[in-house]
């Protein structure tokens, strides 16, 4: 149950029939009126803070990845037990399998296998590959990665299901600050994670193409910076595409 529901729920449990029959009869509508026009007010409050498209997303799933999947907790409106990536808002693609890489919302730092092996979620989207992978790597290298990555994971909690996400677009500024991090390594990295999720059973997400415009760059409405980062309707988007994936599988 999102939040709004959550406060309808209990304002339906506070205040039952016997106390409004009592509240009727010793004429005391205005405070009746008073406790309606409060349980409004939240309940407006609870759709205002929480984006509306975030709603769509079970509990039950986590999301991991570097710096624009821990944004999903600051413009994704996804609470932060939802949102795994590193102390530091990122993760390094090389040291993935091998770091604490998950940090928590408890402030426990953990390695993704511990992660997933201590929290069981039912669903993980992972997002990966762009920081220290794309542009860098070798098509070998960076496959042995992701797959030793995804193993893993299974290995930790059988029932998990997986899903991956495409690496997002890059801001079509980005070129003045990554020299081996390309619109081109993008997409290409991208098909080596499709491959490895096809020869694992793993299912792929594309949203990169979603979010790209003519020039293959991060369409101008999606930039929160000149970087990668997104903006609040970006993640729409992205929740709204990896939320249709999740029901359709």
């Amino acid at each position: 149950m999102n939040n709004a529901g959550g406060v309808l729920c209990r304002f339906n449990k506070n205040v039952s029939r016997s106390i409004l029959k009592k509240l009727i009869a010793a004429n005391r509508l205005p405070i009746l009126k008073s406790l309606l026009l409060a349980a409004y007010t939240l309940l407006i409050l609870a759709i205002s803070v929480t984006p509306i498209y975030a709603h769509s997303i079970p509990k039950t799933v986590v999301f991991f990845g570097d710096s624009t999947t821990a944004h999903l907790a600051v413009r994704g409106g996804i609470p932060k037990e939802q949102v795994w990536s590193g102390a530091q808002s990122t993760v390094r693609f090389t040291d993935v399998n091998t770091s604490r890489c998950v940090h928590l919302s408890s402030g426990e730092d953990l390695t993704l296998s511990q992660a997933v092996s201590k929290v069981k979620p039912a669903v993980l989207v992972i997002t990966l590959g762009v920081s220290g992978g794309a542009g860098v790597l070798s098509e070998r290298d960076f496959k042995a990665i992701y797959s030793r990555m995804l193993c893993s994971v299974k290995q930790a909690s059988p029932a998990t299901k997986i899903y991956v996400q495409s690496i997002l677009p890059l801001s079509d500024k980005s070129v003045k600050y990554y020299k081996k991090i390309t619109k081109e390594s993008v997409v290409e990295a991208n098909r080596w994670i499709k491959e490895v999720c096809a020869s694992l059973g793993v299912p792929y997400i594309n949203t990169h193409d979603l979010l790209t415009d003519a020039n293959g760059y991060l369409k101008e409405e999606y930039q929160n910076d000149e970087y990668m980062h997104l903006t609040s309707k970006a993640y729409e988007v992205i929740l709204s595409n990896v939320g249709k994936s999740i029901s359709n599988n």
